[in-house]
This record gives C-alpha cells, sequence and structure tokens, in this order.
C-alpha cells in the first residue's frame, strides 16, 4: 500500500516537474522575444521625437524659412511637422523635401502682387478681353432680383496653380506620414464649427484649405467640408502633434500681439487681429506645450507684407539664433541617446509628366468638350507643367469658370491628368469710375450674364451704360466656339463731344451720336495674336455746333466690312515695361445715302496700323516706341467721323480713329492722312510711382499730295508723374508742342473703359 502511495507521489512529481520546465520554457522565450524587440525598437528609434510646429500669420510665415536655416545649421533631426496657414505651406513643402535655400528661392521668384489678388497674366489673356478688360472696382454677384455678397474678395486661383507646381514631385503620396518627414495641417470647418486635422487626401487641397483667408479667398470643399483658415480655431497645431506621440515639440509663432485701437486702421490689420482673437485660448494653451518657443519680431509688418520677404526671413532666422545654444544642446542629448544621420532629399518641382490622359470632372459634358478642345492635345504624350498651366490659364482667363484646378493620379506609365472644373453660371453687377481731362469723369455700370444662355453655347451677354459728360451704351454677345474661335456682335450707342483748335481757339466744335451695329467672327492662332472679320453698320448723327464744315444737322447711313488683325504680348494694361503691340485696321466703306445732288458716294477704304513696343533697361527703366500710320484710299473722302483725329492723352475706348498725342488738345488736328511716330523713357523710382519723359513728331493732312510737308508737321513734348493704385493710374501730365502755346496739363484718375 505504501509502495503504490509512494508511486503515486513519483508520478505527481514527475509531472509537476515536467509542467515548471515547459512553464520556464515559455518564460524564457517570452523574455527572449521581448528582448529581442526591444532591441529592434531600439534599433529603429529609441530616441525622443520632435515635431515641429508653425503657426498662420500671412507674409509673416516667411520667417518660418529663416528659423529653419538654424535648426538645420543645429544638426537637429526633425520627426513630425505640423503646420496652419502659412505655416502649412513651408512646413508641408519642408516635409516634402525642400530645403530652405531652394523655399527662399521659390519665394522670390513668385510675383505676389499677382498671387495673392488673383491677377491673370496679360499673355493668358485673348487681345479681345484685353480690349474688354474694365478693372471694376467692385463686382457683386446679381440672384433673385437681388445684389449679392461675394464669399470672399479672390477665388485664389494663382494660389491653386503655385500650390499645384509646388506639390507635384509627392503628387502619389496620399498619406502624409509617407512624406520624408510626417505632416499635418489644420483648417476651420465652417459649417461645423471646428478645428479640422488633415492627414491624408490631395496635399495641395488641404494647403490651400489650410490658408484660406476668411473673406479674402474663395472656401474650399474638402472631405465633404466647407473649409477656410485653420487660424481662425487652431493657428498653433502643438496639440495635434502631440497627440502623435511626439516628445519635444520647437513651436514657431509668427503672429502679431494684440493691436491698440488706434493701430486697427487697415481690412488686413483687422483681419490679422480677427484671427487672434479667434483661437485665443487654444493658442494660450499651445504656448503653454511647447518646449522650445521661437518668437520673431515681426511687429512691423503685416499679413499681407509678402513683398518684404527677404526681411522677414532674416527676422526669422535672427530670432532663432537666439535659440540655437539651445537647439544645439538638444541636438547633442539626442545623439548621445542614439547616434543618428539626417538625409532629406533635394526636392524641386517637376519641370514635365508623361500624361496617359485627361479627365475632366465636376463639368457639364459641353463644359467638357469645350475644354478638351482648349487642351488640344495627344495623349498620351509628355506635357511641361508650363503648357499645363498655360492650357488652364486660357480657359479661366475666358470668363466662364469659377474654379478650375488640377492634380496628377498616378497610371500604369505616367499620371493622369486631372481637371476639376466648376462654371459660372451667374449675374453679376459691377461698377467703376474714371476722370481724365479729355472726355471728363465717367460711372460705368454693368450687367454681365455668363453661361446662362441656352443658346449660344458659352455665351458672355454683356450691357455697359457709362454715366458721363460723354454718354455711351454698350451692348454685348460674344460666344466661344473653342479657345480658338469667337464670334458675336456688339450694339453701342456712343455720344462725344469734340473740337478742333487754332492754338487757343476753337476753330471747329461737333457732338456726334455713333449708333453701330457690329457682328464679327475672330480667330485666335495663339494667345497674343486676334485675326476679325466683321460688318457694320452706322447711323450717324453728325451736328456742327458752329456751322463751319457740315450742316447743322447731319444724318449719314453707313456701312463697312473691316478686317482688324492685333498682336499683344505686353506685360501691363497701363505701365508697360516690356511686349510690344501691333494693331492694323482695314475698313472699306459703302455709304448708302444719297448726296445732294441725288448721287451716292464713291466707296473708300480706310487703313490704319498703330505699333507699340517696349524694352525694359535694367530694373527701373523701359524705352517705348510707338508709331501710327492712317490713310485714306478713294477720290472721295470718307464722312468726317471715319476720319483720323489727334491729340489729347486719354486711352478711353470711344472710337479708334482718335490718336493720343503730347501737347495737343484733344481732337485738336484732324486729316485723311497721318503719320505719327512716338518716343517715352519710363522710369519707376520709387515703388508705384513712377515718370515719363514723352516725344512725339508727325504729320496729318486732308490732301495726300501735301500730307508730308513742313506746314503739317506737329512736334510734342511733355513730362508725366503717375502712381499705380488698385483704383487704376493716377497721372499727372505737363506738355506743349509747335502747334501750341505755353504749356498744356492732363490728370487721369482711374482705369479707362
Amino acid at each position: 500500500m505504501v509502495n503504490g502511495q509512494q508511486s503515486t507521489v513519483n508520478r505527481r512529481s514527475s509531472r509537476l516537474n515536467a509542467r515548471s520546465s515547459w512553464l520556464l520554457f515559455c518564460l524564457l522565450s517570452f523574455v527572449f522575444c521581448q528582448n529581442a524587440l526591444a532591441q529592434q525598437h531600439a534599433d529603429t528609434l529609441s530616441r525622443p521625437t520632435v515635431g515641429l510646429v508653425l503657426s498662420g500669420g500671412g507674409a509673416k510665415g516667411f520667417a518660418h524659412i529663416g528659423v529653419l536655416k538654424v535648426i538645420e545649421e543645429a544638426g537637429l533631426p526633425i520627426d513630425y511637422i505640423g503646420g496652419t496657414s502659412m505655416g502649412s505651406i513651408i512646413g508641408g513643402l519642408y516635409a516634402m523635401g525642400y530645403s530652405p535655400e531652394t523655399m527662399t528661392q521659390l519665394v522670390k521668384d513668385q510675383n505676389w502682387n499677382a498671387i495673392m489678388s488673383d491677377a491673370i497674366p496679360q499673355k493668358y489673356i485673348s487681345i479681345d478681353d484685353k480690349m474688354l478688360d474694365r478693372h471694376y472696382l467692385a463686382t457683386f454677384p446679381f440672384r433673385d432680383k437681388k445684389i449679392q455678397m461675394k464669399s470672399a474678395i479672390y477665388d485664389g486661383e494663382m494660389i491653386n496653380l503655385l500650390l499645384a507646381r509646388l506639390t507635384s514631385p509627392v503628387y502619389k503620396i496620399k498619406n502624409y506620414n509617407e512624406l520624408p518627414i510626417p505632416y499635418l495641417c489644420v483648417a476651420a470647418d465652417i459649417e461645423n464649427a471646428e478645428a479640422y486635422e488633415m492627414t491624408k487626401g490631395s496635399l495641395q487641397r488641404s494647403i490651400r484649405a489650410s490658408m484660406s483667408i476668411p473673406f479674402y479667398f474663395a472656401p474650399v470643399e474638402l472631405d465633404g467640408r466647407l473649409l477656410i483658415d485653420g487660424g481662425l480655431r487652431n493657428n498653433f497645431p502643438v496639440s495635434n502633434v502631440r497627440e502623435k506621440g511626439v516628445d519635444i515639440i520647437i513651436g514657431v509663432d509668427v503672429q502679431r500681439n494684440f493691436h491698440k485701437k488706434d493701430e486697427l486702421a487697415s481690412m488686413a490689420i483687422i483681419m490679422d487681429q480677427i484671427i487672434a482673437m479667434a483661437d485665443i485660448d487654444a493658442y494660450t494653451k499651445a504656448k503653454e506645450d511647447v518646449d522650445i518657443y521661437i518668437k520673431p519680431e515681426l511687429a512691423k509688418f503685416g499679413m499681407m507684407d509678402f513683398n518684404s520677404y527677404d526681411t522677414i526671413i532674416n527676422l526669422g532666422e535672427i530670432a532663432a539664433r537666439q535659440k540655437l545654444p539651445q537647439l544645439k544642446r538638444l541636438a547633442d542629448s539626442i545623439r548621445n541617446i542614439q547616434d543618428y544621420k539626417i538625409e532629406r532629399p533635394d526636392m524641386r518641382p517637376l519641370d514635365s509628366v508623361y500624361v496617359v490622359a485627361l479627365k475632366i470632372e465636376s463639368a457639364s459634358e459641353e463644359s467638357s468638350s469645350f475644354v478638351r478642345k482648349s487642351f488640344a492635345k495627344n495623349y498620351p504624350m509628355m506635357m511641361s507643367i508650363d503648357d499645363i498651366e498655360t492650357s488652364i490659364m486660357r480657359i479661366y482667363a475666358t470668363g466662364y469658370y469659377k474654379h478650375i484646378w488640377y492634380e496628377f493620379k498616378p497610371a500604369a506609365k505616367g499620371v493622369y491628368l486631372v481637371l476639376h472644373c466648376q462654371e459660372k453660371e451667374e449675374e453679376s453687377v459691377s461698377v467703376a469710375a474714371h476722370y481724365d481731362t479729355d472726355y471728363g469723369i465717367g460711372i460705368l455700370a454693368n450687367i454681365t450674364l455668363k453661361n446662362v444662355l441656352n443658346f449660344p453655347k458659352r455665351s458672355t451677354l454683356s450691357a455697359d451704360i457709362n454715366i458721363a459728360e460723354d454718354p455711351y451704351f454698350k451692348l454685348r454677345l460674344h460666344s466661344n466656339v473653342s479657345q480658338r474661335f469667337r464670334y458675336g456682335s456688339d450694339v453701342s450707342v456712343i455720344s462725344l463731344f469734340m473740337n478742333q483748335y487754332d492754338d487757343k481757339v476753337i476753330n471747329n466744335s461737333y457732338s456726334v451720336q455713333d449708333n453701330k451695329l457690329d457682328l464679327f467672327m475672330e480667330y485666335m492662332p495663339a494667345l497674343e495674336q486676334q485675326l476679325r472679320l466683321g460688318v457694320v453698320a452706322n447711323y450717324v448723327h453728325l451736328r456742327d455746333n458752329l456751322v463751319h464744315v457740315v450742316d447743322a444737322d447731319n444724318y449719314d447711313f453707313i456701312t463697312h466690312a473691316y478686317l482688324n488683325y492685333h498682336i499683344d504680348n505686353e506685360d501691363s494694361p497701363t505701365y508697360v515695361s516690356r511686349g510690344w503691340k501691333l494693331n492694323v485696321n482695314v475698313k472699306y466703306i459703302m455709304p448708302v445715302i444719297e448726296q445732294e445732288d441725288g448721287s451716292r458716294m464713291r466707296n473708300s477704304i480706310v487703313i490704319k496700323c498703330d505699333m507699340d513696343g517696349a524694352v525694359a533697361i535694367k530694373t527701373k527703366n523701359s524705352l517705348k516706341l510707338g508709331a501710327t500710320l492712317g490713310t485714306v484710299i478713294g477720290q472721295n473722302k470718307p464722312p468726317l467721323s471715319y476720319q483720323f483725329f489727334l491729340g489729347g492723352q486719354s486711352h478711353m475706348r470711344y472710337f479708334d480713329n482718335i490718336i493720343s498725342f503730347n501737347g495737343l488738345r484733344f481732337t485738336q488736328l484732324y486729316g485723311n492722312h497721318i503719320a505719327v511716330g512716338k518716343i517715352s523713357w519710363q522710369y519707376n523710382f520709387y515703388r508705384n510711382i513712377y515718370a515719363i519723359v514723352n516725344f512725339n513728331g508727325g504729320y496729318v493732312s486732308e490732301n495726300y499730295e501735301s500730307w508730308l510737308s513742313d506746314d503739317n508737321f506737329t512736334l510734342g513734348y511733355g513730362l508725366t508723374l503717375g502712381m499705380n493704385t488698385k483704383a487704376g493710374p493716377i497721372e499727372v501730365s505737363l506738355m506743349s508742342s509747335n502747334k501750341t502755346s505755353g504749356l498744356l496739363g492732363f490728370l487721369n484718375v482711374g482705369y479707362w473703359f
């Protein structure tokens, strides 16, 4: 019995020893695995992680570039980046792999005035649109028979193109953790009144949403949300980066301190203050949570001082250098825990891509067809970013689209070029104002309807009413068949008062009312060229106020066919510093009204050629050359309203046969034959302020035989001081000529229309 019990005990002991050995084996295996995993983790990242948070602040955000220079100099690794508004742009570029030096050059290369004002570069605007460009003081949508307010001053199309170009190297990346440095940015959801963190999707659209300054840039629809500048809810996203598990955070704060009430004198400053007020609690908490706080001294700069980038970048570097010892100590401490090597790609925007196919989203079938014709490419093919931007700008410049932006999507052997289009189907009301010595004061009201007619498609119906000393009414219906073909009709009623002078004495005075119907077709072989063929019916009422040349009331019904060839690649509608312009106009006049003897006037041909060119000399100087040649072919002279008038300085677009000339009063001389040469030296001596020295010389005559005689030679000269403003140029001129005694003055305020 005892032996049996002992045997049982031995069996139980044996089982216990086996179980213990198994448990010990499992425990040792677990410890080994844990040590192996710990060692593997230590090999990957056992050091503390470092995050960089960049605040918003508009142009003041350029200071982030200066800070990044110093961080790189300190040799400090950055493991995560978060940013808002301008901080999202600079942070996103750095996360992609752009160096501070490359970013500095990119900033210098931009025309910030054009980008921030959505100004379409002149080279992308068709000839016809240049001539019709009004530069309105204000434009309002007109819906439901009421004038509405726009959601923002600018649509932000220029910044869309810039961001698409800058983010082009990482078009394949949709998860921002896959960037060379993981990244996030913050926008504000205005529907839900909350901050919205973005870590996935289209990088260019996320950044665009984060920097959509309220009321300045249009909001962005993204992920089913309507987003604006993240500064309204979280302008310093320290907590967002901390939540990613980052141990140490460097915060760069470019927000301005609160202004005093006497400093709140502009929209930009007030907006800066509103953004600072909106997230004051989150901002205060974020400042307390950063480990190294860098705040450049930017009190003298506002959020719109984009042209002061050099100074702002330098101030960011100065502020960071004050923290350089601390940054270096942190870098040394991290290196003591675990050595590391910083390797960054040398990122640059793509020059070109291989486009497999063009895809168009958010557009109707008819609109898609128009866009495809505008690109007019045979895919697949290699396309440069410049070519893509040119095609998009040409489409946007037509005015038929509210938004049009592009992105790349990966394809098997290249990329899909994806265009997102939103048509402009609306009515708008615009106003403009102008004054000059020649035409007097004018207030222009415009009503424009885009894409609202079922026929013709891609059409613009526009009406101008100029309430002025010389009033006019113009009604235009233009339709674009494609980027190269357009047709339309213009109806106008124009009243103009003109005097002819013998020095200071008025020898002729006319009141002209021109009623015109113009039917035309246009072909545009290139952006800078236009060929127009048209037929015009004129009913002209000419009243001779002094009864010297014609009857007191003279009515003419005149028709003419015309051919116009126009080239224009000048760089500005006002102060031209480079480029040239050629305008050749041939009219075949066919008067149909009977003369007093019962006969009809013989047909005549009127030819006019204008050529202007500007050459930039260094940065601030340019030389302008111009010439006008006009003549009438035929035995009988054309009606007076078709002859050439010389004098005045205005560029108002009433009639194409009025030629400006220094030293002559408005329409002082007239004739059937004209030859004029002009030369001007322009000097932009301070910001938007410039001076122009002008010399004009030429001949005007009623008879071909005496055209170039000494008696018909006129020499004029003058000096102009001007300033470009948002409301248009302001110019003051003093001038004289051999046909005028003493000095003449001229004043212009605002854009011409």
